[in-house]
């Protein structure tokens, strides 16, 4: 996923940069997109990382549900 989340945010990027006049951003400088390309990949990453936190918590939360089911589940 790493992969896919460094290209989506040097693409972001790319499409900022091209929005600016020329003279912005050679002002700015490659060694600021470069980092500007890092946060966005980071801020990507987080956002991914707590997504699957949340299903990883309901995936938890129904196994307890399905292990509460069938302990006491009446087999007559």
């Amino acid at each position: 996923m790493t992969v896919k989340q460094n290209a989506h945010a040097l693409n972001v990027v790319k499409t900022f940069k091209a929005k600016l006049p020329d003279e912005i951003a050679t002002q700015v400088g490659d060694a600021h997109f470069d980092e500007l390309s890092l946060l966005i990949e980071s801020a990507i990453s987080a956002a991914v990382f707590d997504e699957m936190e949340k299903a990883a918590n309901k995936v938890d939360r129904l196994a307890h549900e399905i292990r509460h089911f069938t302990e006491s589940f009446d087999r007559n």
